[in-house]
């Protein structure tokens, strides 16, 4: 199996996506550490996985998920931040 993981802090949170590529490709999605979502899906990429920060009001995310690479990028607030493989 092939692995990698991503991570970013952002303001007081920190996102992580693990990157799980085998028989079949997982990604895992971890805010301040805690699992968030876990999805399996198919093809070559990239992929979106979307959730929220737990701000007042919460904040909503996106993480983009790329073969190339691989690679990551976290989008919030209308910007996008790379997540650099940790």
């Amino acid at each position: 199996m092939n692995e990698h993981r991503f991570h970013r802090d952002h303001g007081n949170h920190s996102v992580t996506v693990n990157l799980r590529r085998g028989l079949h490709t997982e990604i895992e999605l971890l805010v301040d550490g805690k699992e968030v979502g876990l999805q399996r899906v198919h093809g070559g990429g990239p992929w979106t996985v979307r959730d929220a920060l737990p701000d007042d009001p919460p904040r909503p995310f996106s993480v983009r998920v790329g073969p190339e690479g691989p690679a990551c990028v976290l989008e919030i607030d209308g910007a996008e931040w790379p997540m650099p493989v940790s």
